[in-house]
């Protein structure tokens, strides 16, 4: 278990393995090939909640939730990511050091509801988005196989296929999803040792977790909230599919998911920053869509930890951050490398951090609060990483903490508002 004082709550886990790098790097291959979760009508909408959590406790600034895969059912914790279209699971020792005795592992073959997906498929050649593998098919029948490579040098490995995913609710119902897209993830080369068993996938896309839990609920839209990141595992919130969610203070803003074929992430439609409600100087292509190297604009992402800025978003913003924690000494982190300024926060107030708000363009606004964004213990830091100048921006989880987020896709909205986010 990982100390609660931990500094920086080894945010070494900054992006890993979660889909929003591997665009940067390769590009989506599919252009428009992909089917978006499309909208749907019902009259008698179900609810699925999944409880939510934070894995610090685990060693990884990620949040997961525990599900039942196969039959018969074998208990998985799943981190979950708002930028992966698949789902996967590991299916032997994927990490480089030692034997872990609780270690969990997918066996597809002792599961009786397993379907193999072949290699000549449709889903496979068309629908499967990143693989750097599919064209890969000695014989019709074969398995469907992937390959992510991300730019940090991990890769992933494995073949794809069809189970049962089996959910326990509040009161013990139980909720089983059929024909759940999973991939058994058979070698990886890992730049550290991931503690959870595999990843959810809940892009905005009809292949993904998120898309076949909302056609088999017949709902239309999901929602989740972010306890604290260093809350203890037994504090948990939850991760929703369906239900009508009305908290004091809701805002709204566009979600510009359906505006581009080529892409699979919740792009936001953000206009601006400020701090202390004075607008900085960034260059409104920031936000854009650029169309040459199919980057720009805002995403919002569960399964990264720390948000991650195009260049000259990152400048603007650091530099208004800078005059408020100047007066302590500047402290060199051994842990990782992406943290540029921090320091000892000995005599440290939050009220001395100028308040940070996200505008969006139909007038709502984000403000989180300060300890999302100077984090740590002992030594803090500005919670933000650089990217090229030509990237998109990530919105990160700890940024996100202590909100409810809900993701409406008939009207392509996405709802938020302050919240303590502990479930009962």
């Amino acid at each position: 278990m990982m100390e609660r004082n931990t500094p920086l709550i080894l945010l070494v886990w900054l992006v890993w393995l979660n889909g929003c790098f591997l665009s940067e790097v390769n590009g989506l291959r599919a252009q428009g090939k992909h089917k978006q979760i499309q909208r749907r009508k019902s009259s008698k909408p179900n609810l699925l909640e999944l409880p939510l959590r934070s894995a610090a406790d685990l060693g990884a600034a990620q949040y997961f939730v525990t599900m039942r895969i196969g039959t018969p059912p074998k208990e998985f914790r799943m981190s979950v990511s708002t930028c992966s279209v698949l789902t996967w699971i590991k299916c032997s020792n994927c990490s480089s050091g030692k034997e872990l005795s609780d270690m969990r592992f997918y066996q597809p073959n002792k599961s009786r509801t397993f379907r193999n997906i072949p290699c000549s498929s449709s889903f496979c050649t068309s629908d499967l988005i990143p693989s750097q593998s599919n064209d890969i098919c000695p014989k019709r029948d074969a398995p469907c196989r992937y390959d992510y490579r991300h730019k940090d040098g991990t890769r992933l490995v494995g073949t794809i296929g069809n189970d049962t995913v089996t959910i326990r609710m509040k009161g013990n119902q139980k909720v089983i999803l059929e024909n759940v897209t999973i991939g058994c993830t058979k070698a990886t080369k890992l730049q550290i040792d991931y503690p959870l068993d595999g990843l959810l996938g809940l892009c905005p896309d009809r292949q993904s977790f998120a898309g076949t839990a909302l056609r088999q609920t017949r709902t239309t839209s999901f929602s989740y909230c972010l306890v604290d990141s260093l809350s203890p595992i037994n504090v948990s919130s939850y991760l929703v599919f369906g239900g009508s969610n009305r908290l004091p203070n809701m805002q709204e803003t566009d979600l510009l998911m359906g505006h581009w074929t080529w892409s699979i992430y919740y792009h936001l439609n953000v206009t601006g920053i400020s701090l202390d409600g004075k607008m900085l100087h960034i260059p409104s292509d920031m936000w854009l869509y650029n169309p040459n190297g199919r980057s720009g604009v805002v995403i919002l992402d569960i399964g990264t930890s720390l948000t991650a800025l195009a260049a000259p978003v990152y400048d603007n913003l650091i530099r208004g951050l800078l005059p408020s924690i100047s007066k302590f000494k500047k402290v060199k982190t051994e842990e990782n490398n992406d943290f540029k300024h921090c320091f000892n926060s000995t005599g440290f107030n939050e009220t001395l951090v100028p308040k940070l708000r996200i505008h969006f363009g139909n007038g709502a606004k984000f403000e989180p609060p300060v300890k999302n964004y100077v984090i740590g213990q002992g030594i803090k830091c500005l919670g933000f990483i650089k990217f090229d100048a030509h990237q998109t921006s990530i919105i990160g989880n700890l940024l996100q903490q202590n909100h409810f987020w809900e993701f409406d896709f008939p009207n392509y909205k996405l709802k938020f508002a302050p919240s303590t986010c502990i479930s009962d």
